[in-house]
């Protein structure tokens, strides 16, 4: 059995001009080699005279690398990554390198955690939940979503009842992939829209990051408020908890007005919600005009699609407006 040799370098490349002592190979005399040497050494000292060095040290690079373990990377996927090889990332993370050029560094430091996670690795479901119950309120049923991703029915059911707090990382991808095609787009199941309302699921126009488990849908435009709490009272919204809250604390806030006067800031209140109401009737109709459908109304004017429905019912188009 023969073991293979590494090819030699070009002519005119610093490789081979500095060759390969280990391996008997002596530095290359010729004057495109010389050339490249000097390019780089002339390189090399003005990038050190701006504090732009070509080699850095590892001990920062290390501790990314142990993060990105931490949060489940592997490997063979960090290796790919990165491009380095997994001897490479194995010395810089044993500290058997003190340094490191400059261009590895930033491609490690490039990869964020969560990256380069292998594919049978199990994580959190909670965004995969999410993107499944979004699509029901979007009247998409369970059989579409698990066309769309290639994932089983039964999986998908389980998920969207909340039965798994983990799944692997190559169904959470289907999934994204599949919440990709679908939520653009407005479903024909009646069932799944009402089993959505019934539960409160959140169409994907409410989510603005469906993987961090502090995230919440945004319903109104103004969720978290004492004015989402309006909203939400106004079009007879079922009523979420952050405008529950946000609600209360204004009544706390307040409590040291007369009545009288705590009911005049009530009312004010009441009236910005509804003449905020009043112009998302009436922005909403604007785009119906341009054939555009309910559903990517909603989403471009950043609210769910009974939230536009509910605003538009309340407030009819005006004669005088419609001529």
């Amino acid at each position: 059995m023969t073991t293979a040799t590494k090819p030699l370098a070009d002519h005119g490349t610093t490789a081979r001009a500095k060759g390969r002592p280990s391996g008997g190979i002596p530095p290359c005399p010729c004057r495109p080699c010389r050339d490249a040497e000097n390019a780089y050494d002339k390189r090399r000292r003005y990038l050190n005279a701006t504090g732009r060095t070509l080699m850095v040290d590892t001990a920062p690079v290390a501790d990314h690398i142990r993060d990105l373990f931490n949060a489940g990377a592997g490997w063979v996927q960090l290796a790919a990554a990165t491009g380095c090889s997994s001897s490479t990332l194995h010395k810089i993370l044993t500290g058997r390198i003190p340094q490191c050029r400059r261009t590895t560094a930033n491609k490690i430091l490039a990869v964020r955690p969560g990256d380069a996670i292998p594919p049978g690795r199990l994580v959190p479901a909670i965004g995969s939940i999410r993107r499944i119950r979004a699509l029901l309120a979007a009247a998409h049923p369970c059989k579409a979503i698990s066309i769309a991703s290639g994932v089983e029915h039964s999986m998908i059911s389980d998920l969207v009842n909340g039965s798994l707090s983990v799944v692997k990382l190559h169904v959470a991808q289907r999934i994204d992939a599949g919440y990709r095609k679908l939520a653009g787009t407005v479903g024909t199941s009646t069932r799944s829209r009402r089993r959505a309302e019934r539960n409160q699921w959140a169409p994907p126009a409410a989510w603005d990051d469906l993987d961090n488990p502090a995230a919440h849908p945004e319903w109104t435009g103004h969720c978290g408020t004492d004015r989402g709490y309006w909203v939400h009272t106004l079009q007879k919204l079922a009523m979420c908890e952050r405008c529950a809250e946000a609600h209360e604390r204004w009544v706390a806030d307040h409590a040291h007005l007369t009545r009288e006067d705590r009911n005049k800031r009530l009312f004010a209140q009441r009236a910005t919600a509804a003449s905020r109401e009043a112009s998302l009737a009436e922005d909403a109709r604007e785009l119906l005009r341009l054939d555009i459908p309910v559903d990517v109304a909603a989403a471009r004017l950043g609210v769910t699609r009974n939230h536009l429905q509910q605003a538009m019912k309340r407030h009819p188009e005006r004669l005088d407006t419609a001529a």
